[in-house]
């Protein structure tokens, strides 16, 4: 028996279904270039943020950045830098009584190669949590008491998440100057702990 050729046997998706496979490569290089034009005048639009057409650009296409998470915001230093400096502690309060100070990492106490895969941790709570987001206080109290379970006959019960900060002085006053202590304090939340909100923890 003569042996028989074996043709490729192309893989079934929905591209198929929809196009066949000289459609798709006739148009494919035009869908490609559309793309990356299009996602390279978004982040030309976001870097030069300086003129109320592009402003409309950005709020237009808002949802879809940062849904894909490419949203950034430029602003640090101006129009208006920021002029408070915060941190979060939580105070864990444990079954047998005792509790357990945890603080929120503070790039400051950090040394350079730790400080860069925590600075995301400093950023969700100096520009969400920490003010204008208290939706999402429970869930980090639930998770401060996840982190700090590790005695199964003892666990927490209480988390307290308390905001220490303080103002950062203007640039010709403060410039090679310590920061402030940061003494004002305010409790964001008490919040009680079921073996719900610990389940599934692994202890060592």
């Amino acid at each position: 028996m003569a042996n028989k050729q074996l043709k490729p046997v192309r893989k079934q998706s929905i591209l198929n279904e929809l196009l066949s496979h000289e459609e798709w490569a006739r148009i494919r290089k035009p869908i490609i270039s559309a793309f990356l034009i299009l996602h390279c005048t978004l982040n030309y639009c976001y870097l030069f943020n300086n003129h109320p057409y592009i402003n409309n650009v950005n709020h237009f296409f808002f949802g879809y950045y940062a849904f894909m998470g490419l949203e950034q915001a430029w602003n640090v230093f101006s129009p208006a830098p920021r002029s408070t400096n915060p941190h979060l502690t939580a105070v864990v309060t444990y079954q047998d009584g005792s509790s357990k100070l945890w603080t929120y990492p503070r790039m400051e106490r950090l040394d350079f190669f730790t400080k860069i895969p925590k600075e995301r941790y400093r950023k969700f709570f100096d520009d969400n949590a920490a003010w204008n987001i208290p939706v999402v206080w429970p869930d980090i109290a639930h998770y401060v008491a996840r982190i700090s379970y590790s005695d199964k006959d003892n666990p927490p019960i209480l988390v307290s998440l308390i905001r220490f900060s303080s103002m950062i002085l203007p640039m010709e006053e403060g410039l090679n100057k310590p920061n402030l202590p940061q003494s004002d304090a305010k409790v964001l939340g008490v919040y009680p702990i079921t073996a719900q909100d610990l389940a599934g923890v692994k202890h060592k």
